[in-house]
């Protein structure tokens, strides 16, 4: 696609009045499909326990090792709860978002700060329910439960793209995708386009204007049940590269000529990225 250094806009969003009450619905719709019974039967106590904020594990060497800095982590704790009978039902999220930053400056730098944004991210989000509905007996709840969660991460992701300057973001495909676990993720797949205006480069004493254009941008988001709780993660990257010739001649006998080429690698991005999905636990 759900990081600049950080650019505010991107940051993995906030509870906001509007995502709690969405969250509550979906709650509640989630809570009639389980059954109230099963969920009291899962509370020794009967009352509200908080959802733990564990953080989603990554496989930090390779982040680090591969030039990715964590730009955000943000818990919501509660993200939403609802009093249902005899238990309070509540769920937490812990998201840590990062971004290659080194690939953002280079091609800020290709482009004289024209493209200057997010263009590889990565994050993962654990969601954790208290009473755990990932785990009632014989699965009960579990594909409603993921099919809430993958609803509200999807819209999240298409907005942080959005807000990173991206449009349109458009979802293009859906699919699986087997985790290191052997857990078999749902995946869906966007594609968006970043558009920078055009630059002048001089060349002797002439003045070369080169057209803006558009970086195309891949982003992808996988959803699935691990370890007592829901776990998201993502990102995006440039998808094909970006080049271009101008031609200038100042007179009969001069030619003047400048390449643009940002050297874009979408094969390796789209093959880290998908590495670092695979190892998030």
């Amino acid at each position: 696609m759900d990081g600049d250094p950080e650019s505010t806009s991107d940051r993995v969003e906030r509870t906001t009045t509007d995502t709690k009450r969405h969250g509550r619905r979906a709650f509640l719709g989630l809570a009639a499909v389980t059954g109230v019974s099963a969920l009291a039967g899962c509370s020794g106590t009967g009352g509200t326990v908080s959802a733990a904020r564990r953080p989603p594990t990554v496989p930090e060497e390779q982040l680090k090792s591969g030039g990715w800095e964590q730009v955000d982590d943000v818990t919501q704790d509660p993200a939403f709860e609802q009093d249902l009978g005899p238990v309070t039902m509540t769920a937490a999220t812990r998201t840590r978002l990062y971004e290659d930053t080194e690939l953002r400056a280079e091609i800020a730098d290709k482009t004289l700060g024209q493209a200057a944004t997010q263009f590889a991210t990565f994050f993962a989000t654990r969601v954790t329910f208290d009473p755990d509905l990932t785990s009632l007996p014989a699965g009960a709840g579990q594909k409603e439960l993921l099919d809430q969660v993958e609803s509200q991460s999807r819209t999240q992701f298409r907005n942080r793209l959005k807000e990173a300057g991206l449009k349109p973001v458009e979802q293009v495909g859906t699919g699986t995708f087997d985790v290191a676990s052997g857990t078999s993720a749902r995946l869906t797949e966007y594609e968006a386009s970043y558009s920078f205006e055009g630059f002048s480069v001089n060349v002797g004493t002439e003045d070369i204007t080169i057209e803006g254009g558009e970086i195309s941008v891949a982003g992808h988001l996988a959803a699935w049940i691990a370890d007592n709780s829901v776990l998201v993660a993502g990102g995006a990257y440039p998808a094909e590269n970006f080049a271009r010739s101008v031609t200038k001649n100042p007179s009969d006998a001069i030619e003047l000529s400048v390449d643009i080429d940002l050297g874009l690698t979408p094969k390796a991005y789209r093959k880290e990225l998908f590495g670092l999905m695979r190892q998030v636990e």
